[in-house]
C-alpha cells in the first residue's frame, strides 16, 4: 500500500492516450500517467521521438429519450454509421 504521496496517487490516474510519429507516421497507442500525455513518445516501429499525441474522439448511444433524440444532425450522422470529430461529420468539404 502506498504512503498517499502524489506519486502513489499518479499511478491510479493512467489513460490511454494516441500518438502519431512524426518520422514515419505511424500511429500508436500507449498506457501512460495524466501528467505525462504530452511527453515524447518512443514510436515502436521506428525508434523515433518526435510524436504527437492525438485527439481521439468516440461516441456514446444510450436507449430511450436522449439529447441526441432530438438532434437531426446527430439522427443523421448515426444513421449513416458516421463518427464524431469535424471530418467524421458535414463541416469538410
Amino acid at each position: 500500500m502506498g504512503d498517499g504521496t502524489d506519486h502513489d496517487r499518479e499511478v491510479g490516474q493512467m489513460a490511454l492516450y494516441e500518438y502519431k510519429c512524426a518520422g514515419c507516421e505511424e500511429r500508436f497507442d500507449l498506457m501512460r500517467s495524466m501528467s505525462a500525455a504530452d511527453d515524447p513518445a518512443p514510436c515502436p516501429d521506428c525508434g523515433g521521438t518526435e510524436s504527437r499525441r492525438l485527439i481521439s474522439s468516440f461516441a456514446s448511444v444510450t436507449p430511450g429519450d436522449s439529447a441526441l433524440a432530438s438532434n437531426p444532425m446527430m439522427d443523421a450522422r448515426i444513421a449513416s454509421g458516421g463518427g464524431g470529430g469535424c471530418c467524421g461529420g458535414g463541416c469538410c468539404g
